[in-house]
């Protein structure tokens, strides 16, 4: 294999290192390189925390080198070809580290950019909590005008399913978070916004009339819904109010506590409790009879596995 054409590094390097000695090149390089398929969920990382910051730190082409600008402008040339171009995410991120807030506009960016991308950019650069800078000479990607759409609050989670299997943001959100808390169970904050989205997200499953479900099932939900139950969320301890949601669903399934899956709401009630129990710790009687056959297969292979001994 001819290796000639690949440019190796001549030194590593670390997040917290590029954050704290304002490498912007080392993250831009990582953006434009970045696959696209995981650029949401490398932005929920500390990636994307150390980019936010160097961002909110910059205030003028002063703090930037020569080297930094003529990466901006070769960035801004080609985004000059559209943003529907397939690189235009990657390009725009890493636009991000040389410009300057109130310096960088996006014209309808709902109309060209992914869900997710749209509140980053509004975040960083229409938020009224951000100073806006006048003294520097605009570069070429701020000649598209600002949308007067307001940002998106991504605190509000939808109360029903219709709302959410709607709702690109909260979507991308639930996969992005459970994604990052599969991957590292440790991080406290990726788990607490875990949890608040799980809570509201029973809630919104609790409040579907029981027919209507597996029709929401046939949407991008059914794939967020499963990434959340294989996050391992289910292994942190719970709050009072999330051990009463899981109570209630129980208590929904039981036959020994006036429930049974000949009840209505048994199929809500199982949705929610596979967020709450362990994956190889919740026995249903009979399966193939009492799990609706469009949960059948995911159930078990999750639910029916077999736990090795320890």
């Amino acid at each position: 294999m001819n290796f000639s054409s690949v440019v190796l590094p001549l030194s590593s390097w670390s997040v917290q290192n590029a954050q704290a000695q304002g490498q912007r090149e080392a993250l831009a390089t990582f953006w434009l390189a970045a696959p696209t398929d995981l650029l949401e969920t490398l932005w929920l990382s500390p990636l994307g925390s150390a980019t936010a910051e160097l961002v909110k730190t910059l205030e003028d082409d002063s703090q930037l080198m020569p080297k930094d600008i003529e990466l901006r402008n070769s960035i801004n040339e080609r985004l000059g070809q559209g943003l529907q171009q397939p690189l235009a995410p990657q390009l725009l991120l890493a636009s991000f580290l040389f410009s300057p807030i109130g310096r960088l506009k996006i014209q309808s960016p709902e109309q060209n950019l992914p869900a997710w991308f749209v509140v980053i950019y509004r975040n960083l650069y229409e938020s009224n909590e951000n100073p806006i800078i006048q003294s520097a000479p605009t570069p070429s990607i701020s000649q598209i005008p600002t949308s007067v759409n307001p940002p998106e609050d991504l605190s509000i989670f939808p109360s029903t399913l219709q709302e959410l299997v709607n709702n690109r943001i909260q979507l991308n959100r639930m996969l992005g978070l459970s994604n990052l808390h599969y991957i590292d169970p440790e991080d406290q904050e990726i788990l607490e916004e875990l949890v608040e989205l799980r809570r509201a997200f029973s809630n919104a499953i609790q409040n579907c009339p029981e027919e209507a479900i597996e029709g929401f099932w046939g949407s991008d939900l059914n794939d967020r819904y499963w990434a959340m139950v294989r996050s391992g969320i289910q292994k942190q301890g719970l709050a009072s109010i999330d051990e009463q949601i899981k109570q209630a669903a129980v208590m929904k399934l039981s036959p020994a506590q006036g429930g049974g899956f000949d009840k209505p709401g048994a199929t809500n009630a199982l949705l929610v409790a596979m967020l709450y129990f362990e994956p190889g710790t919740m026995t249903v009687n009979d399966p193939e009879q009492n799990v609706p056959a469009w949960l059948i297969q995911n159930f078990k292979e999750i639910f029916m596995q077999v736990i090795p001994s320890t």
